[in-house]
């Protein structure tokens, strides 16, 4: 037993599953796609292995929420525990890429890309916390906070007809050891508890954990992967139900009242994370616009959760900016039952400096099997603009019909999540001077 009160208890629990909800989501993520025995996966490979997808994802895809169909991955898990890991990046000639790097918190510590590298080639030495040494010559070092980390590339791809293209693209990134060889293949001892599914897509393996083994999960993985320096006042209070950095969470200190506390606690920090969804963003036309802690979050924790929930990965806002739909025009939830459009003026148009897209989810935030199967619209399609320069997109269950088939997201039934993405967004997104065009029951 413990000295906190059950309400102390549940209070503790919820905070404590918010700050470790994207640690273990990675962890999760991280086995399903280095593991051979496991199934599916974004780009599944051996840990320090680049793996890469070479065309948009299929309808049934569940290994990563909300996957984007703009472009195509080139994945790697890295594991620095044998030292310093070199990236070679080759010219692209122009196209649009980012290489994101991600710790084990989901903080996007480094993105080498378009936007900040340029389009030429170049070397980025990726190395572990504490190291000490002199890079290549030519070499951009990037400081990983964690040993571990994830680096999730996206390179523009306009529809299959690119598809060779960015596959040569992808085929000349080149990762080894900066000693030179082959890095380590080996899979990095799991810590994972045996309830968690390996074989279920990692969001709702996680979700299904109890409380007790989620949190002993997340004592092994904190013991291993050190936490941001700014998060002392969070450890502070998780002492008090057993959570400290090196030290085992103990789950038979706590009686059967004080588990269902704790069991408490987790589900409602799930319900949180939910019901806040809607909240955590300027909300513009009924579209929540996320352009602060994005992709870098400080302490901002329950964000840091929600993001992982909705989509694991994210970039700064920088790299880019994901407006979600969170109501129709009339302020009603946007549901698959119901016929949409949205109306862009010439002159208002995304602002981007590289492209825009919209991609259509169910509620869960896959993409839903359709006659078309077609779950992305972008200024890279071949869509029908109005005479006056303007665009109507429609969503829904009904094809418009005749040219305007063009611009039609087919929906599924039910709860809707739309999400926009606006690439290298200009100045008037992350200001808030812009925002998409609300969309009307037609």
């Amino acid at each position: 037993m413990t000295t906190l009160s059950l309400d102390d208890l549940t209070e503790l629990a919820e905070e404590a599953y918010s700050y470790f909800y994207p640690l273990v989501t990675m962890d999760a993520t991280r086995l399903q796609l280095t593991d051979p025995a496991s199934t599916g996966g974004l780009a599944h490979a051996a840990p320090n292995t680049l793996g890469h997808v070479r065309a948009f994802p299929p309808a049934d895809f569940r290994a990563v929420v909300a996957p984007n169909f703009d472009t195509l991955y080139s994945s790697a898990w890295l594991d620095l525990s044998d030292g310093p890991l070199l990236l070679e990046v080759p010219d692209s000639g122009g196209r649009y890429y980012l290489m994101p790097f991600l710790d084990m918190w989901t903080d996007a510590f480094a993105v080498p890309g378009k936007r900040t590298t340029g389009t030429g080639a170049g070397m980025f030495l990726i190395v572990p916390p504490g190291w000490e040494g002199d890079a290549p010559h030519g070499a951009s070092v990037l400081r990983a906070p964690t040993p571990v980390l994830w680096m999730i590339g996206r390179t523009q791809t306009n529809g299959p007809a690119d598809y060779a293209a960015v596959n040569a693209f992808q085929d000349g990134l080149k990762l080894t050891r900066a000693a030179g060889g082959e890095p380590s293949h080996a899979l990095r001892a799991s810590v994972a508890p045996a309830s968690l599914n390996r074989q279920e897509e990692p969001l709702a393996a996680v979700n299904a954990l109890p409380a007790t083994d989620f949190f002993g999960y997340a004592s092994r993985l904190l013991a291993q992967y050190a936490p941001h320096s700014t998060d002392f006042s969070m450890l502070a209070r998780l002492k008090a139900i057993g959570i400290a950095p090196g030290e085992e969470f103990d789950a038979s200190r706590f009686d059967s009242n004080e588990i269902a506390a704790l069991e408490k606690g987790a589900k409602a920090a799930l319900q949180l994370q939910l019901s806040r969804l809607n909240t955590m963003a300027r909300v513009a036309n009924g579209w929540a616009l996320n352009t602060d802690t994005m992709g870098v979050y400080g302490n901002y924790y329950l964000k840091r959760a929600i993001v992982t929930m909705i989509g694991l990965g994210a970039n700064p806002a920088e790299d880019a900016v994901y407006p979600l739909l969170i109501a129709d025009a009339a302020g009603d939830p946007v549901v698959g039952e119901k016929d949409y459009v949205q109306h862009f003026e010439a002159s208002d148009l995304p602002p981007v400096n590289a492209f825009w897209s919209t991609t259509m989810y169910d509620h869960d935030s896959f993409q839903a099997p359709n006659l078309l199967n077609r779950f992305a619209l972008g200024d890279r399609d071949a869509l029908h603009y109005n005479a006056d320069g303007s665009l109507d997109v429609f969503y829904g269950p009904t094809d418009p019909g005749g040219e305007l088939t063009a611009n039609w997201l087919p929906a599924p039934a039910g709860p809707l999540r739309i999400i926009m993405r606006l690439y290298s967004p200009k100045p008037s997104v992350l200001n808030g001077t812009w925002a998409p065009p609300p969309v009307t029951v037609r």
